[in-house]
């Protein structure tokens, strides 16, 4: 049979004798001997200890043992989230963790092109990053190294990696997941989620990591749905906002992006959406405030760290945290101020419509020769648009809309109200019904024969 390239199919494949644990995770591994290292996927392995665990999960399910719906099936950990409560949750459901992904340095900022394994590769094309801080787990999934992994999102780090490598994101309502540091961390603006091949995957994920952990108040007492059954297939009824957002960035805009932007579009209303132009408030002002935010949360948690490791630590590390320590707590007063007021005029939105729908970014992946010019984050910033979302906390689904004029691919950002990932998912998977974009994969073996600097 066919390699299974979902999480739904690979359980399927498990469940009907197609495929074992033991060798979904031996043809991962020798996969990532082939590509992981070039595409700077892993931060670290666990081989022996995958391997090990395999054979029990395959083992158990001879047995009829099966510890919960995700039994034997491979994942990826972005790198400091495997002590957290929601990969506990996936591992007693079952799941084998092959090893922690790659994330940027300290979890802010970008990568640092002089240092080339540190920097996560797309496998459409390995001259260009593969996103934000979960990179890692993007790229492996994209690459086919397990069918989904964990990442974090403070500002763009579950989304702007799924949507240029061209797999779905979810970053779920704060509160919804447990926080990612450990109980009572607390950081506001940082949300565990999956990243998968598909929003039905994505949905089967969250039902098993989200839900209250009393050591950990920060983290809501609501009932978690079985979001797996809430996907309908279709849209009938649901009012979906649209903001393409061209009045930031447009310059910067992918040439194919209004076509692909508003094909995906015709899918959702063919799926039964109801379209409405909305236009969203405090666009400017709130990515502001989620950059200002993330700034004083990385000085706050990972100062010492970094003073330890000055000489270590690249540039792009020092200048992340000199940006937090330039602003005032007056500064960031201000910044959570500017965060409630979006709150609400987004309730008030989200009242008129069920979701909203905008470009995840207006362009694909940039070189990684790139990353290092002179200016090249505040241009780049005003093209990616998950900073938004991130600054009001509500749920939002990245998913791929097809391909860009360089044949990068491009995505969608579905978000809904606070705690209702359940309508966001339902629009990712009814979406991905009928549009075909996520179940494309990249050609690794002649790309990465070859220098990624040439590709």
């Amino acid at each position: 049979m066919p390699e299974p390239t979902s999480v739904v199919e690979t359980v399927r494949a498990l469940r009907d004798g197609r495929a074992t644990s033991l060798g979904l995770v031996a043809a991962a591994i020798e996969r990532a001997d082939r590509f992981g290292e070039r595409l700077g996927t892993f931060a670290q392995r666990r081989d022996d200890e995958a391997l090990s665990e395999a054979e029990r999960a395959d083992a158990e399910r001879d047995a009829g043992n099966l510890r919960g719906p995700l039994h034997g099936v491979p994942v990826g950990v972005r790198e400091l989230l495997d002590a957290s409560t929601a990969v506990a949750r996936l591992r007693a459901a079952g799941a084998i963790v092959l090893g922690a992904t790659a994330a940027t340095e300290f979890t802010v900022g970008l990568p640092d092109p002089g240092r080339p394994a540190a920097v996560p590769r797309n496998p459409w094309n390995p001259a260009t990053w593969a996103g934000g801080g979960s990179s890692g787990t993007a790229n492996g999934v994209a690459a086919g190294f397990f069918p989904a992994g964990v990442g974090a999102d403070g500002a763009a780090g579950i989304r702007m990696p799924a949507a240029f490598c061209g797999v779905t994101g979810l970053r779920p309502t704060y509160g919804r997941v447990p926080s990612p540091a450990g109980p009572g961390d607390g950081r506001p603006l940082d949300h565990i989620g999956p990243v998968a091949r598909t929003a039905e995957d994505c949905a089967l994920l969250l039902a098993v990591m989200a839900g209250y952990d009393d050591a950990d108040h920060h983290c809501a007492d609501r009932a978690v749905p079985d979001y797996p059954a809430l996907l309908t297939g279709d849209l009938d009824g649901v009012r979906i906002g649209v903001d393409p957002l061209l009045r930031v960035g447009l310059d910067l805009a992918d040439p194919a992006l209004a076509l692909r932007f508003g094909s995906a579009l015709d899918v959702l209303v063919a799926a039964g959406a109801v379209i409405v132009d909305v236009e969203l408030p405090f666009v400017h002002e709130l990515y502001a405030a989620d950059m200002l935010t993330l700034a004083a949360e990385a000085l706050a948690h990972h100062a010492a760290e970094a003073t330890a490791r000055r000489e270590e630590s690249g540039p792009v590390g020092r200048t992340a945290f000199a940006t937090g320590a330039f602003y005032t707590a007056a500064d960031f007063v201000r910044a959570q101020a500017v965060r409630r007021t979006g709150q609400r005029a987004v309730n008030s939105l989200l009242q008129q419509v069920d979701l909203v729908v905008t470009p995840t970014a207006t362009v694909g992946a940039p070189r990684v020769d790139s990353l290092d010019s002179p200016g090249f984050m505040a241009v780049f910033r005003s093209a990616v648009h998950t900073p938004y979302w991130s600054a009001v906390g509500n749920p939002t689904l990245s998913v791929p809309i097809g391909f860009g004029d360089v044949g990068l691919p491009l995505a969608m950002q579905i978000s809904g109200r606070a705690f209702d990932e359940a309508t966001v998912l339902r629009a990712g998977e009814a979406y991905q019904r009928r549009a075909g974009w996520h179940r494309e994969l990249p050609e690794l073996r002649g790309k990465l024969a070859r220098s990624p600097a040439v590709v």
